[in-house]
């Protein structure tokens, strides 16, 4: 499994952004349900404020900024997004947690590569390739996004290809 074909980091790290998340008191937000998962809105100012998330919105729009929450102690099964063909996830808060993107092998085998998120990286997600996340003990928070045109993840980062490595 090569690892770029399932996610690639952007080089621009987010600073303000990073550093507003982490410091929010995530119990006082209003949270909503989303695809199962508990989420909240970002404020999209931060398309202006952050200059990672400047330059993704310049060459691919971006319509929407938010907080997905996980749970603790739960599993977030296989999966491919049916609403999104591609995404940009950071994390922002976890205690023990794995993001894991899977193939079948065969009847009771799934190969599993693991992406280890870095702090205050942004990771472009093919989001049509199954994946899933364990989360344990405290809930997970990670910032995601929508496009305002959905783009399939090769053509992204192929749009962006100035952006990552």
């Amino acid at each position: 499994m090569n690892p770029k074909d399932y996610y690639t980091s952007i080089n621009l790290k987010s600073t303000k952004l990073y550093d507003y998340l982490t410091s929010l008191s995530f119990d006082k937000l209003t949270w909503f349900e989303h695809f199962e998962f508990q989420t909240s809105e970002v404020d999209i100012s931060w398309l202006d404020k952050d200059p990672a998330l400047t330059a993704i919105h310049k060459i691919q729009p971006i319509k929407q900024l938010g907080i997905l929450q996980v749970l603790p102690n739960s599993f977030y099964d296989w999966h491919v997004d049916l609403h999104r063909l591609s995404s940009i996830n950071m994390l922002i808060k976890h205690k023990h947690s794995h993001c894991l993107f899977g193939e079948l092998k065969d009847e009771h085998h799934i190969n599993v590569l693991e992406l280890v998120y870095q702090p205050q990286t942004y990771y472009l997600l093919n989001t049509k390739k199954y994946h899933s996340v364990l989360n344990f003990e405290e809930s997970r928070y990670m910032f995601s996004l929508y496009f305002e045109d959905e783009i399939d993840y090769t053509s992204l980062k192929v749009k962006l290809k100035d952006l990552h490595d």
